[in-house]
């Protein structure tokens, strides 16, 4: 059992947080039409359909429906290839990534929402997966969170996020009813996305951010206090 203690630890959506995931999935299209030109045209179509909702859905699953785990062996090694050549990070995410891990007395790790295998893969092309992860089922991620909250008060983290406990929980993400449930003695940010407008519902320990370097300015700011 992991006995380390953080005073706080960061915890950071993957899409559309953190990743591009519009630009993640063109990547994957251009992986798939490599290899099948009628399977990208089917997989374009689902993208655009899930993109209008501000949703995304696991592009592998889909793939591995259609072609098998054999076939997307191929695709997904085209894939990392692709993604190693550019920067599918959101802005700012790689500036917030540098200052959490240079924080003294910090953990960070990802929370994200989908299929593991799917979410595993978009989160080794982006070179993430130097950090702990977890793929939760829950959207609710706030409930979650508040789940790990112990009797004395600290939090006990799951293994995929290194195990251990920590006096406080920042979390990030860019949908509002994920800090639904959030305990009032974490604090969230809202990045705030084209696809979800108002904050009418977020508790006021969440803080709407217009991008993820506005988090380090905050977050400097308290450290101050």
């Amino acid at each position: 059992m992991n006995d380390s203690h953080n005073q706080t630890y960061y915890i950071l959506d993957l899409d559309r947080t953190i990743l591009n995931t519009d630009k993640a999935a063109d990547l994957m299209r251009n992986a798939v039409s490599w290899h099948n030109t009628d399977l990208a045209s089917e997989l374009a179509q689902r993208i655009e359909d899930y993109t209008l909702l501000g949703e995304s859905f696991s592009i592998r699953d889909f793939i591995v429906e259609r072609i098998g785990e054999d076939g997307i062996a191929e695709i997904e090694t085209k894939y990392n290839e692709l993604s190693a050549a550019v920067d599918v990070l959101n802005p700012g995410a790689q500036s917030l990534l540098d200052y959490l891990q240079t924080k003294p007395d910090a953990g960070v790790g990802i929370l994200t929402f989908g299929s593991p295998l799917g979410q595993a893969m978009k989160i080794h092309a982006a070179g993430l997966d130097v950090l702990p992860f977890l793929v939760t089922g829950e959207t609710f991620k706030g409930q979650q969170i508040s789940s790990w909250r112990r009797d004395d008060g600290l939090y006990q983290l799951p293994p995929e996020l290194g195990g251990g406990t920590t006096n406080q929980i920042v979390f990030v993400d860019d949908k509002p009813f994920s800090f639904k449930g959030l305990a009032a003695d974490c604090r969230g940010y809202w990045v705030k996305s084209l696809y979800d407008a108002g904050n009418e519902k977020l508790p006021s320990y969440v803080q709407p951010v217009e991008n993820l370097k506005d988090i380090i300015a905050l977050e400097d700011t308290i450290n101050q206090q």
